[in-house]
Order: structure tokens, then C-alpha cells, then sequence
């Protein structure tokens, strides 16, 4: 009996400490939601506030989504950054009543300026002047958090961060003008300092909303000193990342591209070039390169029209192929048919008003047929052609399916209409005529490229676009992904296969005026051009030209299509053709790689790693699975790459520059080119590439010391 009765209290005890806990639950809830106390009533809130208390908000800032290429490198991501500064007053005081203010300034500023590098007088100098708080010029400014960490670590007080988030472009001049950037904007709002890192040009600006995010914010009860009270957050909402958005963009061969519209532009001495290459069956860009352009992350930016989107251009004579395609899809041209070449002169009731020129200075090839005047990209064949051959009708109707002449987006991205000629008022039959072998009228590279993939896609264009996919950054899941979008059917079969052919002949005949495009390993096939450039109201007369090509390739089912245009004095096409064989070879070598299943990956922000030891370093990286490549036998960080502050994936490479000068020849097996080229500049060696792509062979064995100013090659695919 006596120990049925022991039960009973012990349920009895256990039943009353149950209603306390959840009591007590309950009254911080509706403490939390009402700032009441549940049985008393009491006004907790006006109390703290009568006592000298407050509440303080505090804003919990969205990460911004992330920006990835299609083969899944970061390309745009936020970093955090930290301002230091020092509390000199001693009317700051702890919770506690302990000092917050800097103590020993001697002490501080001898434990402080190694760390921030800065001198140390000076520093003691600034810390000893007669003010409530401090800061650190550049030398406090824009800090990592290795080196916040650093410093918490002192444990001195009165050193305090504000946090800051910027935008980072891993890449940095790596398709600007169609990324475009986002930057950190302070605005007042309802008498509150709110920062915010806002889109303001290109996709991070069209996209801005997808990708800012849901900003939360966490409310306390603070004293009089502004110091939260101990379990004071009334009440917290979690912030809401923003989506991350997947280019169709590869960094391969967008890297490529950027290389070799460097080496182009600089040879070529032109003033404005760009150059972009896409999958001739979705429409998907693969790499887009301007000339001038800028680095995101410096906005050094001169002009800001995007010359792809945005430039429009007498081309030349790539505009031709659209003659002859309509012309044989009317079933109206006999590409056996002859014309005289040389001179075509245009009448108007019986006078001649005006000579049209072939590009020989009007002394033509003799009597030609229509075909070989395709490979000599004769004037007078357009003309012959509009004249006596085609339907003009037809002609024009193929003009505004093909998109010409008419404002269009991609992704958002405005893209100008460009200008017809002969679509002014009264009788323009001469522009019409000129508009034929590109002059007279302008278009731009979207344009030439969207009505080349025609030829690819049985007389279909694609529309092209940047933005593959947007996914939900916290679920993953795919909010948005892209479909390829095709016109009605412009041109037949039969046309489109007789257009390969001549486009085949202009770059693969001898005598052909873009054999200097050649390939022997791949049967790249095209169309060049040059056009006249206006100024003022007429024609320049100082050899300032716009050049251009469009090209597709292979000849047998296209993959791609490559167009670019450029504007200077230099002509010839030594230099062009370079550019096009490199970007071509690039970009089939990367649609060709076998697929390898996708990973879910993670990323990371890599710290400054500069002065601290490599076996920390190591062990820091290795921690965070990416992998260290140790430069040198020195115990030292002296250089890093990528830089500190970029974003990078899982499983990545980050070289590490030592100061030991003993240097040995790792294994390059797997590298990017950009790898390699950031290898040999911390070494000081050569690297010769023999293909591109991934690094498969190298001349110089694993292990082996190298020498300053060695020569590597490297075989790649």
C-alpha cells in the first residue's frame, strides 16, 4: 500500500512540473508576440523602455543568389568583407561593466599592426587621439575573415567589425556586358540606413529580383548602452536566399575567346570588335566576347553599349547568304546561270544614277556564274540577282522572319532593331539593292547569328539565349529552365543543303575569298564581309572599314555558329582567321567531351592565405575539400590563385606560391588552360599548348626541378 502510494506522488509531482514548463512556454511566447506578460498583464516592453531599455532590430541581410556558368563554375557570388574600427571612449562599458574601449594602446597598436599591415607609430598615433571611436583607412578596410578571426583572437578590447557583403566576379572581364554587375547600395527607409546589393546592368540587373532574396531580421530588448539583455530577442524571422541562376556560358570556351580577342584586337589595332560563338541547334551561347570591355569587380567601365546586342552595323557581304537562300528556296536561281561581274549600273529612267562595284575596284572576274560569284562575294551579283532573279517580296517578307530590323530581347536584355535603308520614304530601290550585299542597312551580330542558324536547323532560325536554368538555392529546386524556341520553316531543305554547300566553297576552295579561314582537322564553312563605315552623314574615306564573319561548322550537321565583327584601318585576314580556328576548335573539342555524371557540389570563399604557413594553410583548404598545390619548399604563403575573396567549387585547385625557391614540375593532368597559365606566371617558366581543352600530356616529368624561364609543353583535348 505504502508504495502504490509513492507512485501516486510521484505522478502528482511530475503533472505539476509539466503545467510550470509549459506555462512558462506559453508566457514567453505570448511575451514574444505581444511584448505582454501572460498573467500579470504587464507591459514588458514599456517596462524595459521606462528603465532606460529599447528594442534593437536588426536586419538579417539575403544572400544573393549565386551566378553559375553551364559547367557549373561560380561566376557571380557574395562575399563578406569587414571594416575595422576602435571604441576610444571609456563611457563605453560592457554588459557587465568591463571595459570596451581600447585599454593599452600601446599594447594594441604592437598586437594590431602586423596583423593589418600597418605601421605601427602610426597606428598608435591614431589610436591615442581624442575622439569616441577610430578607423583604419584601407588598412582597416575590406578585411577577410581569416584576418578578423585573427584578431578576435587577440582577445583586445574595443576592436570592432562592421560587416559588409559585396559582389564578387571570379573571372573578372568574362562576358561583362551580358552578366553586368551588381554593387552594394545604402538607401534610407522609414528613417532606417538599409544596405543592399542591387543589380545595375546586364543579367544581374534584369534578374535582380530572382536573385535578391527575402532580407529577415531578429528584434531584441536593449539597456540604456544599447546592450541586448540576456534571452532578449523578442522575436526573429529567417532571411530568404535568392535563387541561383545557370548560364548556358562554358568558362573553356568563353576563356578561350577572351584569349583570343586579346591577341586579335591588339593585333588587328581595331577600335571595336566583338565575337560570339553558340550551339547552332538550341540557341544556347556558349561565350560572347566585346572589345573594349571591363572587369565587373573595378566597373572601369568606358562605354556601355553592349556591342554584341546592341551595335548595329553595316556587315558586307555576309548578308548575301540571305539573297541567295531566298532565291533558291523560290526556286528562282540557277546557280549555273551566268551575269556579267564588275560593274552593275543602276538606272532610273534610263539614266545611270549610280556604278555598284565589285570589291576589285569594279574589274569583276568576266562573265561568271552565280555560284563562283558566291565564292568571289560579287556585288553585282546581288544585284543582277534583286533585279532580274528574285521575288522582292519574298525577299523582304525573309527579312523580317529572319528577324532583321526589328527590336528584340534575350533573357531580358534589350537588343536593337538596327536600320533598313530602304525602308524609307519615296523611292529607295538603290538601298534595297545595297542592303543585298550588306550596305545601306544595319544589323547586329545577334541578328547574324540567329539568321546563319537557318542553314543549321533545315531553314528554322533558334533563338538565342543566356540563362539555362534558375534553381531555388536552399531546396534546389529548378524554378525555371530554358526550351529552344525556332522560327516558322524560312527556307527549304533543298535550299538550306545548296547554301551549305556554297558557304563550304567560300572557305574551302582555293581562290575563294575566305580560304584564309581554312581548317584542315574540321570543315568549317562561312561567309566574310566588309562593309563601309558612315560618320557624320556619309562614308568614310580613310580605310576605316567593318570587317565581319559568320561561319558554321562542322560542314555536315553544324554544331556551332561563330559570328564577329570589327572596326579599324587594318585589314586582312591572317589575324581573323586565327581567332575563328581557335574559338571553333575550342568550342567542338568541349560539345564533344564525353558527359560525366553530375555531382552535387558545394562552394566555398577562399580567405587571403598571404603570410600565413603553408600547414595551415593545407589543413584550412583540405577541411574545406579543396585541394592545395604547394609552389616551392618554403614554409610560407607568398601568392595565391585564385585570389583571395573568389567563390570556387568543391574538390577545386588553389596554389599556393612558397617562399622556397625549390620548385618541381607537378603533374598537369586534368588542368584548364587558365590553371596552367597561372602555374607558370608563380614559376616563371614557359608553357607551350598543343590543342585546348584539358592538359593530357606534358614534356616535363612529374617531380623533375625546374629552372626560371624553362619551356613546358603540354599536349590538350
Amino acid at each position: 500500500m505504502k508504495k502504490k502510494n509513492n507512485n501516486q506522488s510521484a505522478k502528482i509531482v511530475i503533472c505539476i512540473m509539466m503545467v510550470i514548463v509549459v506555462s512558462l512556454v506559453v508566457n514567453v511566447v505570448y511575451l514574444g508576440v505581444t511584448g505582454k506578460h501572460l498573467v500579470s498583464g504587464n507591459d514588458m516592453r514599456t517596462y524595459a523602455d521606462k528603465r532606460g531599455g529599447r528594442q534593437k532590430v536588426e536586419t538579417l541581410y539575403a544572400k544573393r543568389g549565386t551566378i553559375y556558368s553551364s559547367d557549373n563554375e561560380v561566376i557571380a557570388s557574395d562575399v563578406k568583407k569587414y571594416k575595422l574600427y576602435a571604441i576610444l571612449s571609456n563611457t563605453r562599458l560592457t554588459i557587465d561593466k568591463q571595459p570596451a574601449y581600447v585599454v593599452d594602446k600601446a599594447d594594441t597598436a604592437k598586437k594590431l599592426a602586423p596583423i593589418i599591415g600597418m605601421d605601427e607609430d602610426q597606428l598608435l598615433e591614431r589610436l591615442s587621439k581624442d575622439t569616441y571611436q577610430v578607423e583604419f583607412g584601407s588598412y582597416g578596410n575590406n578585411l577577410s575573415s581569416l584576418v578578423k578571426d585573427k584578431i578576435d583572437a587577440l582577445k583586445l578590447p574595443g576592436l570592432e567589425f562592421t560587416e559588409l557583403t559585396t559582389r564578387n566576379y571570379r573571372y573578372g572581364d568574362f562576358a561583362s556586358y551580358e552578366i553586368g554587375y551588381a554593387q552594394a547600395l545604402t538607401e534610407e527607409i522609414n528613417g532606417k540606413t538599409t544596405n543592399a546589393i542591387v543589380g545595375q546592368m546586364g543579367i544581374e540587373k534584369v534578374f535582380d529580383e530572382e536573385l535578391s532574396g527575402t532580407n529577415g531580421q531578429k528584434i531584441y530588448l536593449a539597456d540604456n548602452n544599447n546592450y541586448i539583455l540576456p534571452n532578449g530577442v523578442i522575436s526573429e524571422t529567417a532571411p530568404v536566399s535568392g535563387n541561383d541562376i545557370y548560364l548556358t556560358i562554358d568558362t573553356d570556351i568563353q576563356t578561350e575567346l577572351d584569349l583570343q580577342m586579346k591577341k586579335f584586337t591588339d593585333a588587328q589595332v581595331s577600335d571595336k570588335a566583338t565575337c560570339v560563338v553558340m550551339e547552332a541547334k538550341t540557341g544556347r551561347i556558349l561565350g560572347v566576347s566585346n572589345y573594349p570591355s571591363f572587369d565587373p569587380n573595378k566597373r572601369d567601365i568606358d562605354n556601355y553599349v553592349d556591342l554584341f546586342l546592341n551595335e548595329p552595323v553595316e556587315a558586307g557581304s555576309v548578308y548575301k547568304a540571305f539573297v541567295y537562300a531566298n532565291a533558291l528556296t523560290d526556286e528562282r536561281l540557277n546557280l549555273n546561270a551566268t551575269y556579267p561581274s564588275g560593274q552593275y549600273h543602276y538606272k532610273v529612267n534610263g539614266k545611270t544614277v549610280a556604278t555598284l562595284n565589285d570589291h576589285n575596284s569594279g574589274k569583276g572576274w568576266g562573265t561568271i556564274s552565280y555560284e563562283k560569284g558566291f565564292y568571289y562575294s560579287s556585288n553585282t551579283a546581288i544585284c543582277n540577282m534583286i533585279t532580274k532573279i528574285s521575288n522582292k517580296e519574298t525577299l523582304k517578307q525573309d527579312y523580317e522572319d529572319l528577324g532583321f530590323y526589328q527590336e528584340s530581347e534575350i533573357d531580358g536584355l534589350s537588343s536593337a532593331a538596327g536600320f533598313a535603308g530602304y525602308k524609307r520614304s519615296g523611292n529607295r530601290d538603290l538601298e534595297f539593292l545595297t542592303t543585298g550585299y550588306g550596305q545601306g542597312s544595319t544589323v547586329t551580330a545577334l541578328q547574324l547569328i540567329r539568321g546563319y542558324s537557318a542553314f543549321a536547323n533545315d531553314g528554322k532560325t533558334v533563338e538565342p539565349y543566356f540563362v539555362d536554368k534558375i534553381v531555388n538555392s536552399e531546396t534546389k529546386q529548378t524554378i525555371y529552365e530554358a526550351k529552344s524556341q525556332y522560327s516558322k520553316q524560312i527556307y527549304s531543305s533543298k535550299a538550306v543543303k545548296q547554301m551549305l554547300d556554297l558557304l563550304s566553297g567560300v572557305i574551302n576552295i582555293k581562290g575563294s575569298t575566305g580560304y584564309s579561314f581554312h581548317m584542315d582537322d574540321i570543315r568549317l564553312i562561312g561567309k566574310t564581309g566588309t562593309g563601309q563605315v558612315a560618320k557624320d552623314g556619309k562614308y568614310r574615306s580613310d580605310g576605316y572599314y567593318t570587317h565581319s564573319f559568320v561561319g558554321l561548322a562542322p560542314y555536315d550537321d553544324p554544331e556551332i555558329v561563330i559570328a564577329y565583327w570589327y572596326q579599324g584601318k587594318v585589314s586582312g585576314n591572317a589575324n581573323s582567321s586565327e581567332l575563328i580556328k581557335s574559338v571553333v576548335r575550342a568550342s567542338l573539342n568541349k560539345l564533344n567531351e564525353q558527359s560525366v555524371k553530375e555531382v552535387e557540389t558545394s562552394t566555398y570563399i577562399l580567405d587571403s592565405y598571404t603570410n600565413q604557413s603553408v600547414d595551415f594553410v593545407k589543413k584550412s583548404l583540405t577541411q574545406n575539400q579543396l585541394t592545395p598545390l604547394v609552389i616551392g619548399d618554403g614554409d610560407t604563403v607568398l601568392d595565391q590563385y585564385p585570389k583571395s575573396k573568389t567563390e570556387v567549387s568543391s574538390k577545386s585547385r588553389v596554389f599556393l606560391q612558397t617562399n622556397g625557391t625549390n620548385i618541381t614540375m607537378p603533374s598537369m593532368d586534368g588542368w584548364s588552360r587558365k590553371e596552367a597559365e597561372a602555374f607558370a606566371s608563380m614559376t616563371n617558366i614557359q608553357i607551350e599548348f598543343d590543342g585546348i581543352g584539358t592538359i593530357y600530356k606534358q614534356s616535363v616529368a612529374k617531380g623533375t626541378k625546374l629552372k626560371t624561364g624553362q619551356t613546358v609543353k603540354v599536349n590538350a583535348k
